[in-house]
């Protein structure tokens, strides 16, 4: 059996009062060093001093006088070495160790580095070692930093819902605006005199629209249509807009030689990101300088060399937007993504375009990151989980789908909305396009108008409703009606819902919406029905 000797030191003698001494501290504190605890003391990397019953150093390692910025004579108050708003509570905290027997911790900044926290932790030890208690000091700039973000990220998640919530409401409000607007401006041709006032009206109200899509884009509650995206052919296709937008005096860079992934994502919501961002580089540069974007592959391996914890250790497609403008401030950095929050002047900006591509970026299940470029100026990366490779992936398809046109007279519609304004304004419109419209105001309302025995061609719903939401209801009604063609709309609408209205084929509208967007999609899903109906049947 082996044994092992543990070689046992003799304790350093501790004068009963230090301070009457002669010659205290310099001598006692030089035996201490040159004792067995000293030379422990001074290996461990941690930055760790001695205090004597007074509560005074004794003596610290070389980690302690690095972090503190100076070598302190023994007899030092440790409160001294603190800002002085700090040194009370240091002081405090020892008083407390020494007289409670108990481990205290205390915040607090150096002298030096006045603009970080310390932890100060005061830990006293048994008797018979030569000192009473152990001052080691811990940096937190790294667990405040992450308090700090964890802060930001719920304060966004708050605005996030709030900005969610008022966004619903409003676009409910305009698409009750917009269509009447619209029914006027049919009773108001080109050359009468209210017709101008009119298109104002609607022109206004397409601004606002676009505000709360921007809204919920932040919100991470915008309708989304993922598909597999090379990522090079999207932003090659966006180079003529770029350079309008960029103007003569902005050199415009693209660079993809170093991608090979695809991602999924909406093609439409990557434009936005990629549009916003060289419209926030533009003004950053004053319409002059140079604009990089480069799409490249990071793969799972370099993901924790990138500085950035929350990133999922997986392979990501990162886009990078870097400009040659002013930079952004250290004491700003921390609010680019809020929504409203601008430095341009009063009329310049929204505040929009960055919290625009915060929310997207995040409903895309990536990050975004923003720091000072290599000279100047500031580069955005957006990271992206890759989902396979750039093999058989195309953009987005440029022309979009045209809605088929035929008469809607006579045509059956059941209209589900809970809001009695737009229920008002859109029963109204579509009686004026011949179609004959039954109303409901929730899903309860319209199953029980079913049940009764109610025949109709297509079912118009909204989809987030108190009780039944559409998605459910559209479910109920085609089983009930084999055959009924369905649109949906919505203010916005949670993720899990607009995907179950993707899988059941429905067409869906985002408000506000035009009432021809309306009418075209009642026309599409019911043509849709009809041939579905003929190929069942053969």
């Amino acid at each position: 059996m082996n044994s092992v000797t543990v070689e046992t030191h003799p304790p350093v003698t501790l004068p009963a009062d230090l301070a009457a001494q002669p010659g205290w501290p310099a001598p006692y504190a030089e035996g201490i060093q040159n004792s067995w605890i000293g030379e422990l003391l001074t290996h461990l990397p941690l930055a760790m001093a001695l205090l004597s019953p007074q509560g005074r150093l004794v003596v610290g390692n070389d980690a302690f006088y690095a972090t503190v910025g100076q070598h302190c004579a023994p007899g030092t108050w440790p409160q001294s070495l603190v800002i002085a708003d700090d040194e009370g509570a240091v002081a405090a905290a020892i008083a407390q160790a020494l007289a409670g027997n108990e481990t205290v911790e205390v915040r607090a900044a150096l002298a030096n580095r006045p603009d970080d926290r310390q932890m100060l932790t005061v830990t006293p030890v048994p008797p018979g070692l030569g000192f009473v208690a152990l001052l080691a000091l811990r940096d937190i700039r790294e667990q405040l930093r992450q308090e700090a973000q964890a802060a930001a990220a719920t304060r966004m998640q708050a605005v996030g819902q709030l900005a969610g919530g008022i966004a619903h409401d409003f676009n409910n409000i305009l698409t009750a605006v917009l269509a009447l607007t619209d029914q006027l401006l049919d009773r108001h041709p080109p050359g009468d005199e209210d017709h101008e006032a009119l298109d104002e009206i609607r022109r206004n109200g397409n601004r606002a629209a676009e505000m709360i899509k921007q809204l919920l884009a932040f919100a991470r509650q915008q309708p989304q249509r993922q598909q597999l995206l090379d990522l090079a052919e999207v932003i090659a296709g966006l180079q003529p807009l770029l350079g309008q937008l960029l103007g003569q005096n902005i050199r415009l860079h693209i660079d993809s030689d170093g991608l090979s992934g695809a991602v999924r994502a909406d093609p439409g919501q990557i434009e936005q990101i990629i549009v916003n961002l060289a419209v926030n580089a533009r003004d950053a540069m004053s319409g002059a300088g140079a604009l990089s974007i480069s799409v490249r592959d990071i793969p799972a391996a370099a993901i924790d060399g990138l500085g950035h914890r929350i990133i999922p250790r997986v392979d990501h497609v990162v886009i990078d937007v870097a400009d040659t403008g002013t930079g952004i401030p250290p004491a700003i950095a921390g609010k680019i993504f809020e929504p409203f929050f601008t430095t341009k002047k009063m009329g310049e900006g929204t505040g929009l375009g960055l919290s625009t591509v915060y929310g997207i970026v995040k409903q895309s299940s990536g990050y975004i990151f923003a720091r000072p470029g290599s000279e100047r100026g500031t580069v955005f990366s957006i990271f992206l989980p890759a989902a396979g490779r750039r093999a058989g992936v195309s953009g987005p398809d440029v022309a979009a789908p045209q809605r088929a046109l035929r008469s809607l007279d006579g045509l059956r519609v059941l209209l589900v909305e809970d809001e009695p304004a737009v229920r008002m304004v859109l029963k109204r419109a579509l009686a004026r396009q011949g179609l004959r419209v039954e109303v409901a105001a929730d899903g309860q309302a319209a199953l029980a108008l079913l049940d009764d025995g109610l025949a109709v061609d297509v079912l118009v719903s909204d989809v987030m409703m108190p009780g039944i939401d559409g998605v459910d209801l559209a479910a109920r009604a085609v089983r009930q009606q084999p055959g009924l063609a369905v649109v949906l709309m919505s203010g916005f609408a949670e993720l899990p819902l607009h995907r179950a209205a993707d899988a059941q084929g429905v067409e869906f509208l985002s408000k506000p919406f035009a009432m021809t967007d309306l009418t075209g999609a009642i026309a599409t899903a019911y043509d849709a029905s009809l041939a579905e109906s003929a190929t069942s049947s053969t």
